[in-house]
């Protein structure tokens, strides 16, 4: 695909998101971008742990993740200029990552099924924020 039919997807892309959920997001772009990019952490988490065990759904949350990776895209540029670090999407989707990392480390190797039961909740929590962003 050429880069022009690129960026004209990516825009249809963000014209439905903006429609469909411009009442869920906050009206800044830093907001915005920090949610895409903790989204998109979250997500690749997921699809790590998930290809390591052979789940046939980690394609699925791989695109998804990729699609936050788009949208923090066109929306970064006018975060940076609204005096966001050009780094911090890195450490927002790092931050996003850990979260994930540590609640499936809690539901995987834990013990304490009361903590099992609460890392489950909160990660599934977390992963509908995220979904119902996008669908």
């Amino acid at each position: 695909m050429n880069r022009l039919a690129t960026y004209f997807t990516y825009g249809l892309a963000l014209a439905a998101f903006t429609v469909s959920v411009a009442k869920a997001l906050p009206s800044q772009s830093v907001e915005r971008a920090e949610i895409f990019a903790t989204c998109s952490g979250r997500l690749s988490a997921l699809a790590t742990r998930q290809r390591a065990m052979n789940d046939p759904s980690a394609p699925e949350i791989e695109r998804l993740s990729d699609q936050f990776s788009m949208l923090l895209d066109a929306t970064l540029p006018d975060a940076i200029q609204q005096g966001v670090e050009a780094t911090q999407s890195d450490r927002w989707r790092n931050s996003g990552w850990s979260e994930m990392a540590n609640l499936l480390a809690d539901v995987d190797y834990s013990v304490d099924q009361r903590r099992v039961d609460r890392a489950r909740s909160v990660l599934e929590t977390r992963l509908a924020t995220c979904r119902a962003l996008l669908l």
